[in-house]
């Protein structure tokens, strides 16, 4: 008889202002697809990603957090138990790098302490009109201490995989066993893509 596979569960943010790329970035990591013409999300959609690590078989429940101002009360629903976060932001909209602060200071009172804090940079694939730069991501870490960072294109699939699979290693390697065993024991769900929760 063959050992069982351990299995962890974690809750993860997928935060930043509209229309950054973070539906479009979810999609491209449970689906491998990528669409042009993506609706806005309204309040909350959430995606599910399952993949190993080291033999662990770890499940992603993503929460991709609408946007919109409209839905800022929300957020805080959709934040509590989070165990990690992604911070998204459009490297052609300068407004949405910035922004990033305010995203975190929104829902850091709801995500556990040692949640991992993973900066991602979206829309490499235009990079001929970034309005970031090498040196604003420097000094943003005077004002938001990030765990790692990473670039990334949806549309040509560069980044994803490895961003999500870096958030998979380091929450294994902060949160004890009986933490996450418990949880995946609990929570069953169909990798994929699920419905948005509407206000």
């Amino acid at each position: 008889m063959s050992a069982a596979i351990e299995e962890a569960f974690f809750k993860v943010l997928v935060v930043g202002d509209g229309a950054v790329g973070k539906t479009s970035m979810c999609t491209q990591i449970t689906t491998q697809e990528f669409f042009s013409d993506y609706n806005l999300t309204v309040g909350c959609d959430f995606f599910i990603k399952r993949f190993y690590v080291n033999n662990v078989s770890v499940t992603l429940q993503l929460f991709d957090i609408g946007g919109q101002d409209q839905f800022q009360k929300l957020r805080k629903a959709f934040a509590g138990g989070a165990k990690g976060i992604f911070l998204a932001y459009d490297i052609t909209r300068r407004d949405s790098f910035y922004n990033l602060e305010q995203w975190y200071e929104s829902v850091k009172d709801d995500l556990d302490p040692r949640a991992p804090k993973f900066l991602i940079a979206t829309k490499t694939d235009l990079s001929e009109l970034s309005e970031v730069w090498n040196e604003d991501i420097e000094t943003f870490k005077e004002t938001l201490t990030y765990d790692a960072y990473f670039e990334t294109s949806s549309f040509i699939g560069e980044g994803v995989n490895e961003a999500f699979e870096a958030m998979g290693k380091m929450l294994l390697s902060r949160y004890d066993k009986d933490e996450y065993s418990k949880s995946a024991q609990k929570m069953k769900f169909l990798e994929g893509a699920h419905r948005g929760i509407q206000n």
